[in-house]
């Protein structure tokens, strides 16, 4: 048997746990992954991450790796089952508040080749492809991942302190905990069929909604020559036959033939609401669709499990390296299970317009999760953040007075971002609270310029993006760090 030592063992390596694994790097964690391929799957899943997916590979030191992969949104339409235009959304021009575009389009292989070239920088990640996990085990002065390696058929083993499940919506880890899902009620099979399509292929330029009473459709133009076309399932269909090639090309024969496409892919996927009632046991935590599946109807998949990896990453780190208390990892999932359910909910209602929309409900739908400047993204469940204004909500990304993107100046860290004259007035108590959780403190012209546009002379940001509080004075704003230096041991 191979044994290896980790502190983090992640369990699942698709773009999820590619982000979690790549963040506890980052981090300074020994890592071991773990993957029954042995290497990036070729099946296009995913269409769509946003700027808020963007910051967190920026964070990895990846962003510029993956950029020239994508493409920015170009915008979509809702038609009638007569064909008429009920409803659009805009192009994306220019960046948004995260420092990036609001809205990419993405092919998800290349994707997770360039997470896996990141964790192949990194010299603390034991990367274990082509081994299937057969056992998860939290055995309380640590926990263990017994594996099969599938090339030799060899037993391996890997001790860990904490394990992540990144292993999707069947996930064994999921099950080692007992945990079961809350179901929002649906399950919905469509049929999704990906081509490369020829320059004689006449499709839409942006993504499309076609309704229809039984069986609407959606496309999306996803990059370069890639086409997406998605097809919910007529009542009491055949679906062991419905990817077939032909009842494939049936089915696009209204807008494509043939000869102007090449079929990369076709299957059959059940669309489920589901969120996960416990997020951890002991050592054992859950990410991405071991912890929540949503329809793809707002293309917030891959972005819930992106936000649950920026999330866990850090709590490990500081409950590993410094001295925090495990109540961050409980906080993790009280946090991320309501602004999750916030995104599914929303999803699952917006699959039902798609037989009939409308201007007013897919405005409105929109506007709940703050979708290309309708509305704004929902605050995270009841976790660590004080209930004010901003205190749970998604920080944007301004510059600094030399023109960079603050989390390039920040890192992977706490941010106190405030005007000079609080700063030069915080006490030495505060200075230790704040130097004890590692924030950058980062105060210019620019930053007080932001700052009054927000209304506040001083923000706490925590490492995964989301505004901890705003503060009008000294007083608060120390307050606020001693109260989060609280959860840190002395150094």
């Amino acid at each position: 048997m191979t044994e290896y030592d980790s502190d983090v063992a992640v369990v699942g390596l698709g773009p999820v746990g590619g982000m979690v694994a790549n963040l506890l790097a980052v981090s300074g964690l020994r890592v071991v992954a773990l993957d029954r391929e042995p290497d990036v799957m070729q099946i296009p899943r995913a269409v769509g991450i946003d700027g808020e997916v963007m910051r967190i590979m920026q964070t990895m030191g990846l962003a510029e790796d993956l950029k020239p992969r994508l493409k920015v949104f170009r915008g979509a339409q809702y038609l009638d089952a007569d064909g008429n235009v009920v409803a659009t959304r805009p192009p994306i021009v220019g960046p948004g508040p995260q420092g990036w575009p609001n809205r990419y389009n993405v092919h998800q292989p290349e994707l997770e080749e360039t997470l896996r070239a990141g964790l192949r920088r990194r010299p603390n990640v034991t990367e274990l492809v082509g081994h299937e996990v057969t056992e998860v085990s939290d055995l309380g002065d640590h926990a263990e991942v017994k594996a099969r390696d599938l090339r030799t058929n060899s037993d391996v083993l890997v001790r860990c302190r904490y394990i992540v499940g990144c292993d999707g919506g069947r996930s064994l880890t999921r099950r080692s905990i007992g945990s079961d899902y809350e179901d929002f009620g649906l399950n919905q099979p469509w049929i999704v069929a990906d081509f490369r399509v020829k320059p004689s292929a006449n499709l839409p330029e942006i993504n499309t909604h076609y309704a229809d009473p039984v069986s609407p459709t959606i496309y999306v133009h996803v990059v370069r020559d890639i086409r997406r076309f998605e097809f919910r399932a007529v009542p009491g269909e055949d679906l062991e036959h419905a990817a077939e090639p032909d009842a494939i090309w049936r089915r696009v024969a209204r807008w494509l033939q043939p000869d102007q496409a090449e079929l990369l892919r076709a299957a059959v996927y059940t669309h489920r609401s589901l969120v996960v009632r416990t997020w951890r046991r002991g050592r054992i935590l859950l990410a991405g669709d071991a912890a929540h599946q949503t329809p793809p109807f707002l293309g917030q998949g891959l972005c819930a499990g992106a936000r649950d990896a920026v999330s866990v990453a850090w709590r490990l780190r500081d409950v590993l390296t410094r001295g925090a208390s495990e109540s961050l990892l409980d906080s993790y999932g009280s946090e991320r299970a309501e602004h999750a359910r916030r995104y599914i909910t929303t999803a699952t209602e917006l699959g039902t317009h798609l037989t009939a929309p409308t201007k007013e409900a897919i405005d409105s739908l929109n506007a709940r999760v703050g979708r290309e400047g309708r509305g704004a993204p929902p605050r995270l469940g009841p976790g660590l953040f004080v209930a004010d204004a901003v205190g749970g909500s998604l920080a944007p990304q301004p510059r600094d007075a030399q023109g960079r993107l603050i989390d390039d100046v920040v890192g992977y860290e706490f941010a106190v971002l405030a005007e000079p004259s609080i700063i030069g007035d915080l006490d030495l108590s505060a200075r230790g609270a704040a130097e004890r959780i590692h924030a950058t403190v980062v105060s210019d012209s620019a930053i007080t310029a932001w700052l009054t546009e927000i209304g506040a002379r001083a923000v706490i940001i925590r490492p995964d993006r989301y505004y901890y509080g705003a503060f009008a004075d000294t007083t608060a704003l120390g307050k606020a760090l001693a109260e989060i230096a609280g959860l840190y041991g002395a150094n």
